[in-house]
């Protein structure tokens, strides 16, 4: 069998993901004015003459904008709760709610503020406001580049693109991972979901994050790698203080499996996920939401992130589309505008920003969802009255789960060989896998998308080319001086599922130059031996792949080695 090679260099280049102000301006229906204005009256007036005015626990609303007070007792801090219980709107509706990052305290007032507020019919956003909350916000939600930047300070702007930092913030200090760590910043556990933020803050500079899995991957293994988005090209964001071996804190865990991914586009079913949020104990989920605007009525990608805390359904719906009716996220833009209450000057320093941003309130939104389709027929949820740019609402591009802590998974996810050292140390990964019919490797993923170029289902004859793309992670190239006399080998066999027997298999040694936070590409030719391409008997297909199989050359980690597999038809 015949290997050929050509390699993919994707540069290392800043992603920018620019992103958008999200606000909300809702109005309620007047029958829940109403009853909102009698439940308050009725307290007037049963209080006795004289007695203190007493807000803790009640429910308020502003009388114009669909804006509700929770007002409960709870505190921040951790300690959070699912809930999955019914309520009943104004209408005699009932609606089911799955909900995570709630205190016992609150949870009744949340479920009540609901009944005498939430409208399924609304195209415009509810939100509850509530200490106690996870809700890291970002200081202020401008872009540098939307006016003239030529007197931009990084210094004096240095969060409107960290969406992504503020809804991973969230997910893991309700999740309780971040308490489990100690902030190297201050020397002590982090405190809240603000203190996660602020280190990510101070540590990665004001780009956008691909996933949050990266940023996860930063904050455990001192890893940041920016993958290739499979249309388009990878890139990594500034790093303040790059290989620095205090990054990573608690670098033994490999982190890179905590997070569970869930495409909305491709699978929009998997909206049901969001039900997770109401389940209890060591069960309980938090997600991360990606979401973007359309572009001239087709769907293109994501550009902001948001945490999703939960998902309100009508269990008497007969199908899916009619069974999700809303969802509730924390947004970092929703209080993101520098103003007069934040106490600060038209300068404020880091230190001023940072009070500034925690003492903002902290609330929770739901929005309507509305199951359509784009002008290319493409399904997908969209989120009513959501602006962004100059378009009313948003479609859902992926949700990103990740569980409550648990040192099961740790102990599961443990590394026992690698160095466990990024800043010092090379990491292989497979990042990506496809077939094509093409005689040469896919050399340009700027401008080509995977999924035009990806064939599944081959003729009797035809050439099947797997295209492997090669990833380090690490912050040292690997290179000879790296290699020494070690090899660094990719093994491949292809089995026919009928039978299980191996119809072609090799090994490829790895010779290029690949550096850090990089990722190369190989064309591996299945079926192809010299200039002859070998027929197969129709049926199904698997080609497996291991990467370092023998640990023959060091890595920062062996866990994300694993081997991969991928199927194809021959018809």
């Amino acid at each position: 069998m015949i290997l050929q090679k050509k390699t993919i260099r994707i540069l290392s280049a800043i992603l920018v993901l620019i992103l958008t102000a999200v606000s909300v301006t809702a109005c309620g229906s007047r029958k829940a004015e109403a009853v909102r204005d009698e439940k308050q009256n009725e307290a007037e007036e049963s209080k006795p003459e004289g007695a203190a005015e007493d807000t803790a626990g009640a429910i308020t609303a502003d009388e114009e904008t669909h804006t509700v007070h929770l007002n409960s007792k709870a505190t921040r801090g951790p300690g959070y709760v699912s809930v999955n219980e019914t309520f009943t709107d104004q209408k005699g509706n009932s609606y089911q709610l799955a909900m995570f990052g709630l205190k016992e305290e609150n949870r009744d007032a949340m479920l009540e503020a609901l009944s005498l507020y939430y409208d399924a019919n609304s195209t415009d956003g509810l939100t509850i406001y509530d200490d106690a909350f996870a809700d890291a916000e970002k200081y202020d939600d401008t872009d540098s580049d939307e006016d003239d930047d030529s007197d931009w300070d990084e210094d004096l702007d240095n969060d409107s693109e960290q969406c992504w930092a503020g809804a991973v913030a969230d997910m893991l200090w309700v999740t309780g991972w971040a308490e489990q760590l100690q902030n190297p910043i201050t020397g002590s556990t982090f405190s809240s979901e603000d203190d996660v933020f602020r280190y990510y803050n101070r540590k990665i500079s004001n780009y956008g994050v691909d996933t949050p899995s990266t940023a996860t991957d930063y904050l455990f293994m001192g890893e940041f790698y920016m993958a290739p988005d499979g249309g388009g090209a990878g890139g990594m964001a500034n790093i303040l203080d790059p290989g620095n071996p205090e990054d990573g804190l608690m670098k033994s865990f490999f982190s890179s499996n905590l997070i569970t991914e869930y495409d909305l586009i491709k699978e929009p079913e998997n909206i049901a996920v969001l039900e997770h949020c109401g389940k209890q104990g060591s069960d309980a989920t938090d997600f991360q939401a990606s979401i973007g605007t359309l572009l001239d009525g087709q769907l293109a990608s994501s550009e902001h992130a948001v945490s999703a805390v939960g998902i309100i359904m009508d269990l008497s719906a007969e199908n899916p589309e009619d069974r999700y009716k809303s969802i509730l996220i924390v947004d970092p833009d929703n209080d993101a505008k520098p103003s007069e209450a934040d106490g600060v000057g038209e300068n404020p320093t880091l230190e001023e920003r940072d009070a500034a941003k925690e003492a903002r309130p902290n609330s929770v939104t739901v929005y309507n969802l509305q199951f359509t389709k784009d002008t290319d027929d493409m399904p997908f949820w969209f989120m009513q009255g959501v602006p962004m740019d100059e378009d009313a609402g948003a479609a859902l591009y992926r949700l990103s789960e990740l569980p409550q802590y648990d040192e099961n998974i740790i102990t599961a996810s443990t590394e026992t060989e690698g160095t466990k050292a990024a800043y010092n140390s090379v990491d292989m990964t497979l990042e990506l896998l496809f077939t094509t019919s093409e005689t040469e490797a896919i050399d340009d993923f700027f401008d080509v998308s995977v999924d035009d170029v990806t064939v599944t289902e081959f003729s009797s004859g035809d050439a099947i080319n797997l295209n492997v793309l090669i990833a380090n992670r690490g912050d040292v190239v690997l290179n000879e001086d790296y290699l020494g006399d070690k090899q660094l080998g990719l093994d491949w066999s292809v089995v026919r599922d009928d039978d299980g027997s191996v119809v072609a298999n090799d090994r490829f040694i790895i010779e290029d130059h690949i550096y850090d936070g990089e990722t190369n590409g190989y064309l591996i030719n299945l079926n192809q031996n010299g200039d002859k391409v070998e027929s197969w008997d129709p049926g199904n297909y698997t080609v497996t792949l291991d990467l370092n199989a023998d640990r023959s050359v060091p890595e920062a980690y062996f866990l994300n080695n694993q081997q991969k597999e991928y199927h194809f038809t021959v018809e």
